[in-house]
C-alpha cells in the first residue's frame, strides 16, 4: 500500500488524511481487534491451522483491493486484509517459542521477522514496477498471489510442536488459563507492559518515516513509482534484514549475561535513528539514500528483541495472546497513529508550508520516541524479576 499511496491519491482524489487512514489507523484498528480472537484460538488449538487460514484470507482480500472505486470500497478491502493478517504473528511467535529454547529465541524471532523486510522489499520493488506499467490495481492482484501458495505450504508441511517443550524450571505447556487469568498474568509482567508500550511509541516515529518516505520522494524529489519502488524496496528490505538479524544474534549473546540487553540494544539503536532521519531530509543526491538506509537500519533494531521479551516472561499457553496484545499496542499507537498523524498534520500544515508540510509532519512525530525510551527503561528494571516469576512452579 505504501508505494501505491500517490497513484491511488491521484486517481481516487483522496486526501493525505484519508490515505493515512487506509495505510494506518483504519487498517490497524481492525488488525488489532481481530488479533485477539485469533490468538485465543491459537493458544488452545492448532497454530498451523490458524496460520494457513490467515494467509489464504489476506491473499484474497489483497486481490480484492484492486476493485476499490472510492474510499469506502478500498477501506472494506483493507479491513479484510487486516482481519486475516492478524492471525499470523500471534500463532507464529507461539510456535517459535516451542521450536527454540530461550537462549536462541531472539535470533529465531529475528529470522522470522526477516519476512517483513523481504516482503517490504518485494512489495515496494514489484508493486512499484507493476504500478508504473499496468496501474495500481494490477499491483494488488500480483502481490496477493504469493500468500495463497504459502497457506498451502504451512498447512501441509509445518508441524505442531509440543507446548512448553523448550522450557525449564516448571513452565509446562499443559497448564491452561482462562481469559481473565491470562489478562492478569500479562498485566502483572511489568517488562511485558513496558516492552509493549515501547514497541507502540517507537513505532509511531519509525512508521511515520518508513510509510511516508516513498511519497516524499515522489512528491518532493520528483521520482516516479518504479524508481521509488526500487530504491525504497532495496533500502528498507536490505537494512531490515541486516538490522533485524544482527540485533537478534547480538541480543541472544549479550542476554546470556544480562537479559536487560533485550531492552538496552533497542534503546541504543533507535537513538541513532533520530539524527539519521533528519539528515535524510536535509541532504541531497547520494547522501539522501545513504541516510535513508542508515535510518531504516537503525529502525530495524527494536521489534525482534521486544517481541522476545514478551515471549520470555509469559507461560506457553498465554504467548499467542501476549503477542496479539503487543501487536494491538504496536498497531493502534504506532502503525495506525503514526501513519494517520502524518497525513492529518500534513493536511493541516499545507496552507502554511505547501509541499514541505509532509516533511514537517514526519519530523514532528519524533516526539513519540521519547516516550518509547522511558518505556524501555521501565521494562529493563523489571525483566529479571519477570523471567524468574515465569520459571517458578506457581506459574506453570
Amino acid at each position: 500500500m505504501v508505494i501505491l499511496i500517490e497513484p491511488i491519491h491521484r486517481e481516487l482524489q483522496l486526501s493525505d488524511t484519508q490515505m493515512g487512514l487506509l495505510t494506518g489507523f483504519a487498517f490497524t484498528v481492525m488488525y488489532s481487534l481481530a488479533g485477539l480472537p485469533f490468538a485465543y484460538w491459537a493458544d488452545r488449538r492448532s497454530r498451523t491451522l490458524v496460520l494457513s487460514i490467515a494467509a489464504l484470507g489476506w491473499s484474497i482480500a489483497t486481490m480484492l483491493s484492486s476493485l476499490g472505486r472510492d474510499f469506502r470500497t478500498l477501506a472494506l478491502a483493507r479491513f479484510g486484509v487486516a482481519t486475516f493478517e492478524a492471525g499470523c504473528s500471534p500463532a507464529a511467535y507461539s510456535l517459535i517459542s516451542d521450536y527454540f529454547p530461550p537462549s536462541h529465541r531472539s535470533r529465531a524471532i529475528a529470522i522470522y521477522s526477516l519476512g517483513t523486510s523481504i516482503g517490504i522489499w518485494g512489495g515496494l520493488t514489484l508493486g512499484g514496477a507493476v504500478s508504473a506499467h499496468y496501474g495500481w490495481r494490477a499491483a494488488f492482484v500480483v502481490l496477493g498471489i504469493p500468500a495463497t501458495v504459502m497457506a498451502a505450504i504451512v498447512f501441509l508441511f509445518v508441524r505442531e510442536p509440543l507446548r512448553g517443550a523448550q522450557e525449564q524450571g516448571g513452565a509446562r505447556g499443559d497448564r491452561r488459563y482462562s481469559l481473565l487469568e491470562s489478562a492478569r498474568l500479562i498485566a502483572d509482567r511489568r517488562a511485558f507492559v513496558g516492552g509493549a508500550f515501547a514497541l507502540g511509541t517507537l513505532t509511531i516515529t519509525s512508521t511515520s518515516f518508513l510509510s511516508w518516505a516513498p511519497t516524499y520522494l515522489i512528491r518532493i524529489r520528483g521520482l516516479d513509482t518504479a524508481q521509488v519502488g526500487m530504491i525504497s524496496g532495496s533500502v528498507v528490505g536490505f537494512s531490515g534484514i541486516l538490522g533485524t538479524l544482527s540485533v537478534g544474534l547480538l541480543c541472544d549473546r549479550l542476554a546470556r549475561r544480562d537479559p536487560r540487553w533485550y531492552l538496552w540494544l533497542p534503546l541504543i539503536g533507535f537513538a541513532l535513528f533520530l539524527p539519521f532521519e533528519r539528515l535524510f531530509f536535509a541532504s541531497q543526491g547520494i547522501w539522501t539514500y545513504l541516510f535513508y538506509f542508515l535510518a531504516a537500519l537503525a529502525s530495524a533494531t527494536y521489534a525482534a528483541p521486544l517481541f522476545t521479551v514478551g515471549q520470555l516472561v509469559l507461560p506457553p499457553r498465554v504467548r499467542a495472546l501476549g503477542a496479539a496484545t503487543m501487536l494491538l499496542v504496536l498497531n493502534l499507537l504506532g502503525m495506525g497513529g503514526g501513519s494517520f498523524a502524518v497525513g492529518l498534520i500534513s493536511d493541516l500544515l499545507k496552507p502554511q508550508l505547501g509541499a514541505a508540510s509532509l516533511q514537517a509532519a514526519i519530523l514532528w512525530l519524533q516526539l513519540g520516541s521519547l516516550l518509547g525510551f522511558a518505556c524501555l527503561l521501565y521494562a529493563a528494571a523489571a525483566i529479571r524479576r519477570d523471567i524468574a516469576a515465569n520459571a517458578a512452579p506457581a506459574d506453570s
